[in-house]
């Protein structure tokens, strides 16, 4: 094989092997992220065993590995084979891990730096085989391609940058396809596989090559203190800028799987094109360090010159009459645009040039710190070995200290200041080397220098969380509201504005909590809700509350005799706020003795608690589809919650109808009781729901006398500041047929309810939606809200009523859920049953036919789409000719508020006539509306480059 063919296959390996290796990461970490909490801590713990592992194979296999009989190459394809290996066994090996730290965990949970060792300790074993000969596949790589050496630093910088290419395809591949479509274990294994096949043919294809450098004598010396600490330097640099700009998108775009995406794929891409765009310089006669000199201190200023560019890219919807949200610009597909193209464009704008500059840092330091080809190897694994010190060093240093301590602008300006320190160290190398006298080292080199510190002094000036969060916050409700708080830590910035009607709090782009000043918050409701329905005499006893928020869910069990609440939250910053800024809203929990608070991930506190050691487990997380939320969702997460319960224990679970979809909403309902067989959804302020699960072995028998006694405590709260559902409906009264009529939904209508797909921690689907997000972006709120409800059966109270000892006043009940639930398109039983009656009396064609439509109308209004097609095919029936102006405007009217959605169904309606009734003219205007609605959609679409 010729060397330029050898050169070619390599490269191709090599690109694939970076894409393979992103992807293990991102599928890795998750994994032991579940094993070890979410947590920065527990974060911070993985990313570094991560990255010492990958550190000890570049440094041994730069020092230590030597063959003269094999090319190095050819080993580099056994290093392949390892790292697939491994990759098949990782699911049995990751059990392994969890048997053995669930074990040890109780020996350690009291001390902190036990538990540090303990997790570091089981996660540095788990990732060191693989990293280790994931680390020495660069060196390896060089000493196996580089002959010359006048090409050290062209070919190093080409390399480099094709390897991170490959990472870059990783990170798409997996992000957006692999877990999706393979879940986590899934995508592990298949990449294996890939991981074998790239290792085998490298040893067909290299075997017979002979090493370029033989081994003679010591191995060459190592690169020396200098360019060991610039390596460091740099690799600290860069991955602290990450952090930093990923904190700061963090204030205005949600934090979900594909923006994390993105901002990985961009950064990598970026490092990249720096890295080969270098590669051809580094050909030429220039000095490397002067490309150090010139190029470091630009970093900080187009950091900061770029901040906002993303505002010329920004995506949003504009919202129409019917609440459908449409987007501003169109261009690739909706979804595309969505998902991948605009956050794209936006994040690139920012980081793109700093960060392609940031790129050329370690491939300029091996090629100055490299004299001969033959010494490549050796001085390649050493500095790589220090730059991925750094990096993991400049992600701890960015999160643990410099944001908290400095906040974001000032973490920006100290980074700025260590870039600026690389090109300053350079200069002076450059000018020792030279051998200058100290006074012709204040000449021409240190002006970059000066005049980047300048401009940093001057950007520096303004706050920028403070000024992204009061411009661009969601946190934000009403304009008379101003930021009264700010709290940056290394998990999440956290803020609370106040207002003359209400203070929220936030974290990050999400309110996670609004508190009312003039009428009691849904959240009171919400946290009083299991223990309206606690299915044994007496109350609660012991609590676990997961997500902190401001406090008033959790707080509003405070007046029950309860004896301990323990109470998990990931953020010290929205505890700290909670408890400082919310405590008249939350009945002063944070100085309540009975109430402890545990600084951890949700789901890792549940796995660790004692089995039967709660009464109710409730929770209050941010949204199920942020990034990471969706563990809480998950049947693993629900299977141990049911084993944390005692006996007649429940599980209160957020169901926000406005922030998930229809199909989402199936699937959370029914993973839940999947475990929970005895699951009910509960009613819990006007646009709010719990899915409220009972640990019981039998149905669960209630008295009437029990909910109406805890009811009076609630009452008791509610004399001291009502609550209302909306602004225009009577206040919540919490007497007893009032909390009765907030149960919506039983278990035999959960048991028949239909699912895409269950929810689990390996397949990530509420992260990624069921299949029909596009909903979430088109019905923001309002209209969002109407269509998830609709995919929640309604149970009659008849059917719920075995589950009370006592009789429960039917009727009553029946009217008062349905006023409840007006917004929801819900109408009153017993005007519903008196169109019904009124059809089924009527003997007039035409009466019985607009007595129909009537009641066709009024289940389109809940988007009850089969039952509202139902009674407009009996309307047809009823008076085949009926075609006057009110009817064929009511069959309009009914048509267009579906079509969109339900187009389908009301096509194979139309499909499905008589031939005979093809020519109604009730048809002919459904047939004609859904043709305009086509054509609108085709119109909408055609404003894209591909659907």
């Amino acid at each position: 094989m010729r060397l330029s063919a050898t050169f070619a296959l390599a490269a191709v390996l090599f690109f694939l092997s970076g894409a393979l290796g992103l992807g293990y990461e991102l599928v890795w970490i998750h994994k032991a992220s579940l094993l070890v909490g979410a947590t920065q801590i527990a974060l911070a713990t993985v990313l570094t065993s991560f990255f010492l592992g990958l550190g000890l194979g570049s440094l041994f296999v730069g020092r230590y590995l030597r063959s003269r009989r094999w090319s190095p190459l050819f080993v580099y394809g056994l290093f392949e084979i390892a790292i697939g290996c491994f990759a098949l066994v990782f699911p049995a090996l990751f059990d392994g891990v969890e048997v053995v730290y669930s074990a040890l965990y109780p020996l350690f949970d009291a001390f902190g730096s036990g538990l540090f060792v303990l997790r570091f300790g089981l996660l540095f074993i788990l990732f060191l085989v693989p990293t280790f000969f994931m680390g020495g596949t660069l060196p390896l790589l060089l000493d196996g391609l580089v002959a010359r050496d006048r090409v050290i630093g062209a070919l190093t910088s080409f390399l480099y940058g094709l390897n991170i290419l490959g990472a870059v395809a990783g990170v798409l591949a997996t992000s957006y396809f692999a877990i999706p479509g393979l879940g986590m274990s899934g995508t592990s294994q298949v990449a294996g596989f890939c991981n074998l096949a790239i290792g085998v043919v490298a040893l067909v294809a290299f075997r017979g090559l002979a090493p370029l450098h033989r081994p003679a004598g010591a191995a060459p010396a190592p690169p020396g203190v200098y360019f060991a600490g610039l390596s460091f330097v740099s690799g600290l640099a860069a991955i602290g800028y990450q952090v930093l700009w990923a904190r700061y998108f963090s204030l205005f775009s949600q934090a979900n799987v594909h923006v994390t995406a993105v901002l990985l794929t961009t950064f990598l891409a970026a490092l990249a094109v720096g890295s080969m765009v270098l590669a051809p310089v580094l050909r030429s006669r220039i000095h490397p360090l002067r490309i150090l000199i010139y190029l470091q201190p630009l970093v900080p200023i187009l950091a900061f010159t770029c901040f906002e560019l993303w505002r010329f890219a920004r995506f949003d919807f504009k919202i129409l009459d019917d609440f459908e949200a449409v987007p501003r610009w169109s261009f690739w597909s909706e979804t595309v645009d969505v998902i991948f193209i605009a956050p794209l464009i936006g994040v690139s704008l920012v980081i793109f040039l700093p960060v392609a500059l940031l790129g050329t840092g370690l491939p300029v330091i091996i090629a100055a710190a490299t004299d001969k080809a033959g010494a490549l190897r050796s001085t390649a694994g050493s500095l790589v070995f220090f730059n991925t010190l750094g990096s993991s060093a400049g992600g701890f240093a960015a999160g643990y200290i410099l944001l908290p301590g400095l906040g974001l602008t000032g973490a920006f300006a100290v980074l700025a200041v260590v870039s600026v320190g690389i090109s300053v160290a350079a200069q002076w190398r450059l000018g020792l080397d030279a051998g200058l006298t100290r006074r012709r080292f204040l000449q021409p080199g240190y002006v970059p220098a000066i005049v980047a510190l300048l401009f940093v002094g001057v950007w520096s000036q303004d706050d920028v969380t403070r000024r992204t969060l009061q411009e661009f916050s969601r946190g934000v409700l009403f304009d008379e509201d101003a930021l009264i708080a700010i709290e940056e830590g290394p998990l999440t910035t956290a803020y609370v504005f106040d207002g003359p009607y209400s203070r929220s709090l936030g974290s990050g782009r999400v309110r996670l909590a609004t508190a009312l000043r003039y009428h009691l918050a849904p959240q009171n409701l919400q946290g009083f809700v299991p223990a309206f329905f606690y299915p044994r005499e007496g109350w609660p006893e012991s609590i676990l509350g997961i997500a902190l928020g401001s406090g008033q869910t959790f707080g509003a069990l405070l007046p029950t005799p309860l004896q301990r609440m323990d109470i998990v939250d990931i953020s010290e910053e929205v505890v700290t706020l909670a408890f400082e800024h919310f405590a008249r809203f939350n009945h002063g929990l944070g100085q309540d003795d009975r109430v402890t608070i545990h600084l951890d991930d949700g789901r890792h506190f549940v796995s660790r608690a004692r089995q039967e050691s709660y009464d109710i487990v409730s929770l209050e997380p941010p949204p199920p589809t942020d990034e990471g939320v969706y563990r809480l969702y998950s049947l693993e997460f629900y299977q141990r919650v049911r084993e944390v319960l005692r006996d007649g224990g429940m599980l209160a679970q957020w169901l926000p109808v406005y922030l998930v979809t229809p199909e989402d909403l199936r699937g959370m309902i029914k993973t839940q009781a999947l475990v929970f067989p005895y699951t009910f959804v509960v009613q819990a302020g006007p646009r709010d729901f719990v899915i409220l699960s009972m640990k019981c072995e039998s149905p669960p028998r209630l008295r009437t006398a029990w909910v109406d006694g805890r009811a009076e405590v609630f009452r008791d709260v509610l004399r001291r500041k009502p609550m209302r559902w909306a602004g225009d409906q009577e206040n919540f009264s919490a007497s007893l047929d009032a909390v009765l009529a907030l149960l919506i939904t039983g278990p035999d209508d959960i048991a028949r309810m239909e699912a895409s797909c269950l929810h689990t921690e390996d397949d990530q689907r509420l992260s990624y939606s069921s299949g029909d997000r596009a909903l979430m972006r088109r019905y923001l709120g309002q209209g969002l809200d109407r269509l998830s409800f609709a995919a929640l059966p309604v149970t009659p109270f008849d059917n719920l009523q075995q589950y009370f000892v006592d009789p429960i006043p039917v009727g009553e009940l029946e009217e008062l859920r349905a006023e409840a639930l007006s917004q929801f398109g819900v109408v009153a039983p017993r005007r519903l049953a008196a169109a019904k009656g009124s059809f089924v009396i009527t003997t007039d064609p035409q009466i019985k036919a607009r007595t129909a439509l009537t009641v066709a109308e009024i289940y389109a209004g809940g988007h009850r789409i089969d039952e509202a097609l139902i009674w407009l095919g009996k309307a047809v029936d009823s008076d085949p000719v009926l075609g006057d102006a009110d009817s064929l405007e009511t069959t309009r009217r009914l048509v267009r508020s579906q079509c969109v959605v339900f187009g389908d169904k009301i096509r194979e309606w139309i499909a499905a006539r008589p031939d005979d009734q093809r020519a109604a003219p009730l048809v002919e205007a459904a047939a004609e509306t859904l043709r305009g609605c086509d054509e609108r959609e085709a119109a909408r679409r055609s404003r894209y480059l591909w659907w």
